[in-house]
């Protein structure tokens, strides 16, 4: 078992989350607090704690008398998700290309995340997605708006499975277009910066729009084995 940190609480969060993103702990699954800490070989209270959090973002129901179980996602919810990212990156761009050469810090996060994303299994798509976040992340967090960040995070967290099950089809069209994005910061570039974050997430709106009429719940993630070989 890896270290753990001071907080049990934190632990336990961040080890269910990787469980649900993963799948884990797929969708429509009821969890028992007792068997899960005994999974995770910790107490119950901070695993119950830990489940409080993820249903308050949005990515666990609460059932009565019950416990909890995983939120069935739809691919409408999945869309309305990605639109609202749109929306918020595309505002943050307009800031993020005055701020860039003040943050190196932030400049060297998406560098890393790219070299990364650039070295990373391709069929890794959990870690793929969560370098995808951390990519994002740092060019939202240039608009120097905690608020937006945090609002971004939410939005990734609610979507981040459908953004897993999509990461697996477009693997090298989406590291190009983040070489764009920095590129695009790099020069002041306000109009390339949007129009390719815009076609960045539009491309995933248009997978999901491609599944039949009859699908309009979210595929479900068993793991990341049991996903389709990515495409170029």
């Amino acid at each position: 078992m890896s270290e753990r940190p001071v907080s049990l609480l934190d632990w336990a969060y961040k080890q269910v989350r990787r469980m649900l993103f993963s799948g884990a702990l797929p969708q429509g699954q009821k969890i028992v607090v007792a068997q899960l800490a005994n999974q995770l070989s910790i107490s119950p209270t901070p695993v119950k704690e830990a489940l409080n959090r993820l249903a308050a973002e949005g990515l666990l129901e609460a059932v009565p008398r019950r416990g909890f179980q995983v939120k069935r996602q739809s691919i409408k919810e999945v869309k309305d998700t990605l639109e609202c990212r749109i929306m918020l990156e595309t505002y943050a761009a307009t800031k993020a290309v005055d701020n860039f050469s003040s943050r190196p810090d932030l400049q060297e996060e998406m560098r890393q995340a790219m070299e990364n994303l650039r070295s990373t299994d391709p069929h890794d798509y959990v870690s793929i997605t969560e370098l995808e976040q951390s990519f994002h992340g740092a060019l939202v967090q240039l608009a120097e708006n905690e608020t937006l960040f945090s609002l971004f995070n939410i939005l990734y967290g609610v979507g981040f499975s459908s953004f897993v099950y999509a990461a697996s089809y477009r693997p090298q069209k989406a590291q190009s277009e983040h070489q764009t994005i920095y590129d695009a910061l790099v020069n002041h570039d306000l109009a390339l910066l949007t129009s390719t974050l815009q076609e960045h997430l539009n491309r995933t709106i248009e997978f999901y729009a491609n599944f039949s009429a009859q699908n309009t719940d979210l595929p479900v993630l068993q793991s990341p084995a049991s996903l389709p070989t990515g495409q170029s």
